[in-house]
Order: structure tokens, then sequence, then C-alpha cells
């Protein structure tokens, strides 16, 4: 038997990235899986293209249509979740990754879905990713997420993560494990064994269970730092990595995220921001040496004399220090 899996996507501007990513889920060899797309309030006309995308690419695959309003909530009509049901959700506000994909999220507990695959509208997945992850994931029942080999879309020599991130917590720092491996390297299964702080949220399938349990994601940090909250509260549940799963990721498309090169200075600020807010949350004596973090790249960013980015450190290092959480605005 194959549980039901709902893929939440969420968009926000990116209706190019995110219809590739449906055509690579049309083709997604698991029998069971429902799509859940979240837009959050785009202002480029995504929504009818995407909606418009079972008549096109996913015409062979949608069974049924579904369109939202999440200010004006309504039931489906349906009692569960079926393969090829696909859910259009349109938010009237932009409430960060979080607050987006617990929309998605909501419908697929209320419709019954056994897992739930949050998965970044910037990735293109491979035929067999979503069944390595249910795979994985049925091997044990403790197992409360799950995550993908992520490899760059542009580079697909390169890993950027498997699974997720090892976070240092007297540093205040995270390190992508397997980063720059190449996908066939002897020392692939090396970092495998490498012990989580946290699952990556391009690619996390979470066991429902586990949801119902400790709750949905946390939305005060509005981007980054979601994912380790998630896991500190599933301290009873395991993480693990499915090594077949394979997703193809393009990284930070949106806001600028990129690892390998110069961050946006909305990136800056809710990195440096929610590293306090984190802290402050669950590691309260530890909280000077996120300060310091943040301080050091303070500094960093003044020896480099890149004004953007000192002024968005500087007012995360102020915000955080003030616990002000949320959407802001840096102009």
């Amino acid at each position: 038997m194959n549980p039901h899996v709902a893929v939440v996507i969420l968009n926000w501007n990116g209706w190019q990235d995110t219809l590739q990513c449906l055509d690579s889920l049309a083709l997604q060899r698991y029998p069971n899986a429902s799509l859940i797309v979240v837009d959050n309030a785009s202002t480029d006309g995504s929504k009818d293209r995407i909606v418009k995308w079972s008549d096109n690419g996913g015409k062979e695959w949608v069974r049924r249509q579904f369109v939202i309003d999440a200010s004006a909530p309504e039931r489906l009509s349906l009692d569960v979740l079926s393969h090829g049901d696909f859910v259009y959700i349109q938010s009237e506000v932009n409430g960060g990754f979080a607050a987006g994909n617990n929309l998605g999220i909501r419908v697929a507990l209320e419709y019954q879905a056994i897992y739930v695959w949050v998965l970044n509208n910037d990735t293109e997945v491979h035929p067999s990713a979503l069944d390595a992850l249910v795979m994985r994931a049925e091997e044990d029942p403790a197992i409360g997420m799950c995550g993908s080999i992520l490899i760059y879309h542009d580079s697909r020599s390169q890993i950027q993560a498997c699974g997720g991130v090892s976070f240092n917590h007297w540093r205040a720092k995270g390190k992508q494990v397997g980063h720059g491996l190449d996908p066939d390297s002897a020392q692939l299964s090396a970092a495998l064994r490498t012990p989580l702080s946290y699952i990556a949220g391009a690619s996390l399938l979470a066991r429902s269970k586990m949801i119902l349990d400790i709750g949905v994601i946390e939305e005060r940090y509005f981007l980054y730092f979601e994912e380790i909250d998630w896991s500190m509260r599933a301290k009873s549940w395991k993480l693990a990595v499915a090594p077949n799963s394979i997703v193809f990721h393009k990284e930070g498309a949106s806001i600028g995220t990129a690892s390998r090169g110069r961050r946006s200075a909305l990136s800056q600020y809710y990195l440096n921001r929610n590293v306090l807010l984190f802290y402050a949350r669950f590691h309260k004596l530890l909280l000077p040496i996120a300060i310091a973090r943040v301080v050091r790249e303070l500094l960093h960013q003044l020896k480099k004399r890149d004004r953007k980015l000192l002024h968005a450190t500087w007012r995360a290092l102020i915000d955080g220090m003030l616990l002000r959480n949320g959407r802001i605005d840096l102009e």
C-alpha cells in the first residue's frame, strides 16, 4: 500500500519556476500523491498561469482541480485527497515561508494525507524522488522528517546538501552536510552518516502524525530558521535522509539566498535577525554567542564597505535583540 502524500509548493512571483517544478512532479512514479500550490499574494499574474497548468503540462496527471481563497476558506468537495488532485490556494497576504506552507499543510492534514512533502518551487525532481522519500520514511515509524539529496540545478556534479544541515550551537553557525561533493563521490556515504540538526526545507517529507504531535511550522521568522525550529520541537522524532531521492535546486531564486554568491539585503537581514530570535526561544543562556556572531558579520560588512548589507545587518541586530519578528521593510 502506498500512503497518500500531499506535495505543498509555495509560490511568490515565481510562476515560471513553479510550472517547471509541477512539470517534473507530473512525471513522478509514485502512484498516490496530490499537489497543493499556495500563492503568497503574487503580483505577477501567477494565479492564472498556475491554475491553467492542469490544461497544459498537468493535463494527463490532474484528475480533479480545486481553487480556494485563504481569506474565505471553504471545504473542498471531497472526503480525502486522492491521487491526481490539484489544489490551488490564494493567499491575500505574503506571510512568509512558514505561513504560506502552513496553509497547504493544514489542507493536507484536514483531508487525511499521511505525509506532507514541503517542496520549494525552484526545484525540479527526479521521477523517483518521492518514491525514495516514502520508502525511507516507511522503514521506521519514528521518522518524523526525511530529506533528499539536493543538487545544484545549474551544476549537476555538485551537491548542495545531503538532506539538510548540521548546526553548531556553540558557534551559531550551520553547515550543509555534503556541500560541494560530487553525487558519485566515495565520500557521499560518510556524509550520509553525519547527524543532522534539521532537514532543509527545499525538500522535506513530514509525517502527518508528527505535525499533529508538535504543530505546524513556526511563523514568527518569516524566512529562515523555520526548519531548525521545527526540528527542535520534534525531539521525540527521528530525522532521516533518502539517498535515492534526488532534487535539483535552483537555490534562493525569489529572494537572493544563494550560498555561492552575494546575498540580497533581505536575505542578510532575516538570517541575522532570526538567529537571535531562535536563540532567545531555545537557547537563552547561549544568546550572547548568537549576538557575537551577528556583530562579527556587522564588522565584516563594515570592512567590505557594503552599505546595503551593513544596514541590513545593523537593523537585524537591533530588531533581533528587541525580539521583533515577522515581515519587515528595509526601505
